[in-house]
């Protein structure tokens, strides 16, 4: 078995039935096995999956554990050698699970690889990104990097400022599509994925200690899925949730400074953040 792909199911059992569906139709040239962890849902039986998908492997978690837990609980579960984690709200556009195994094995330098990712309407979503820095923050609140050359101030900033559309080595990526070999679990701190978070952000706690292990994480643009962003929450807790990402992202800086220079980020973030939760809220 060459690949595992994890994908935790709370409350979006169609969602979730079109990503296996676009598995189904589009991953060609590779031995896997789609492993369906179901938190704790109540939107139906999760045995509804099996008998949709017989050749699933479904796990039910008798509570929700979240993002960080369920797939842990998948990787418990997982027989292949590489690991595909991918959000419910995903769909593959094209043979991307290849593309990225393809990549990763040659390149062995890389301890994960993720993908393009796009909105439904075809727009590309900014899924790579720098961690969050003193230097990062002041760049954006003074935009010095503005006198950079394009491809300098796309390596350097990544985020929005980068067109994702060529190779590139960032800081993190979003969870939504995380690709990577099983044998880098067993090299991290827990030996499992960190379940610091319960979601949001975990996604950049988990990149993080890939890097501090020496290893690179990569985009290709090759690799293309479609990803309903936010498609698993529901539209009236969104503004809460990006409440909950701004405080998790605090959090995890508190790792990269902990020290003193915790306090001069700390002003600067929450001061930024607030002024862009007051210009959401204008529009």
């Amino acid at each position: 078995m060459e690949l595992s792909i994890i994908i935790i199911n709370y409350n979006t059992f169609q969602l979730t039935c079109n990503c296996i569906e676009s598995i189904k139709e589009k991953l060609k040239d590779v031995s896997y096995e789609i492993i369906l962890v179901d938190n704790a849902s109540t939107e139906c039986n999760p045995l509804e999956f099996k008998n949709k998908f017989p050749q699933i492997k479904l796990i039910p978690s008798i509570e929700n554990t979240g993002f960080a837990g369920g797939n842990n609980l998948g990787i418990e579960n997982a027989s292949g050698e590489y690991l595909l984690l991918l959000n419910s709200d995903t769909e593959l556009i094209n043979n991307a699970p290849k593309i990225t195994l393809d990549y990763l094995k040659a390149h062995k330098d890389k301890g994960m690889v993720t993908c393009q990712l796009l909105y439904p309407n075809g727009k590309i979503q900014y899924n790579t990104r720098r961690f969050r820095t003193i230097t990062w923050e002041l760049l954006e609140i003074f935009p010095c990097y503005l006198l950079l050359p394009k491809k300098k101030k796309e390596k350097i900033m990544l985020h929005h400022y980068f067109d994702h559309q060529s190779e590139m080595d960032c800081d993190w990526a979003w969870g939504a599509y995380m690709l990577l070999p099983k044998s880098i679990i067993s090299k991290l701190p827990e030996k499992k994925l960190s379940t610091d978070f319960f979601m949001y952000c975990e996604d950049v706690l988990w990149c993080w200690d890939i890097k501090k292990l020496g290893y690179k994480i990569h985009f290709t643009p090759q690799a293309k899925v479609m990803h309903i962003h936010k498609g698993s929450a529901n539209k009236d807790t969104i503004s809460e949730i990006d409440k909950i990402v701004i405080r998790n992202h605090a959090k995890f800086m508190r790792k990269f400074y902990p020290d003193y220079r915790w306090y001069i980020f700390a002003m600067i973030y929450y001061l930024k953040q607030y002024i862009n939760l007051v210009f959401k809220k204008i529009k």
